[in-house]
């Protein structure tokens, strides 16, 4: 068995299968069943969320394939548990300090800040221990494929933040929606 730490560990351990019922459970299912309960509508219109999200977890799924072919070189200092913990500290420190600065550009709602609080930390978190991974172990499709799902997520962000669609909430209100449900979930700036 290799000597996997972190993300890798777990890469390499579960089923390919496991790992992409988990990242969906905690990305789209979250969000959607926790708007439906909070906010009384299941909602997700920010398409940098739900396709780019996709991706970018397909990014995560090449990873789990190249890390359990066996034998993968990761450089040493990622194989040390307290960078791992390290490094994931500071993606969530980062997340609370990108929600604080965003709250106006968003809604404020609950399931918003857990995107920006436990979502986006952690794929910034994937991003910085599993690059490596693919880049000294990919094969050329497997690089291609990844390098193709970052920059649409890249392209879906710019997309969004054009069209407004990162408060979510008012992008659906000026589309005609109503929500039914006082919502006292709010986080005011």
């Amino acid at each position: 068995m290799e000597n996997y730490v972190g993300i890798y560990y777990v890469l390499y351990t579960l089923p390919v299968w496991a790992i992409a019922g988990i990242l969906f459970l905690i990305t789209l299912v979250a969000i959607l069943v926790g708007r439906d309960i909070l906010e009384g509508l299941p909602y997700n219109v920010s398409y940098s969320a739900v396709i780019g999200d996709a991706g970018l977890i397909i990014g995560v799924l090449i990873t789990a394939t190249i890390l359990q072919r066996g034998g993968a070189y990761i450089p040493s200092w990622f194989l040390n548990e307290k960078m791992h913990i390290n490094i994931i500290g500071l993606c969530f420190l980062l997340g609370l300090f990108i929600c604080f600065l965003t709250l106006g550009l968003r809604s404020g709602q609950l399931m918003d800040i857990y995107h920006d609080v436990i979502i986006a930390p952690l794929i910034l978190y994937f991003a910085i221990t599993l690059v490596p991974v693919i880049y000294y172990n990919g094969t050329n499709i497997e690089k291609w494929a990844v390098i193709g799902f970052i920059f649409l997520w890249l392209a879906l962000v710019v997309f969004d933040i054009k069209y407004k669609r990162m408060d979510q909430r008012s992008w659906l209100q000026n589309h005609g929606v109503t929500f039914q449900k006082n919502v006292s979930n709010k986080i005011d700036n």
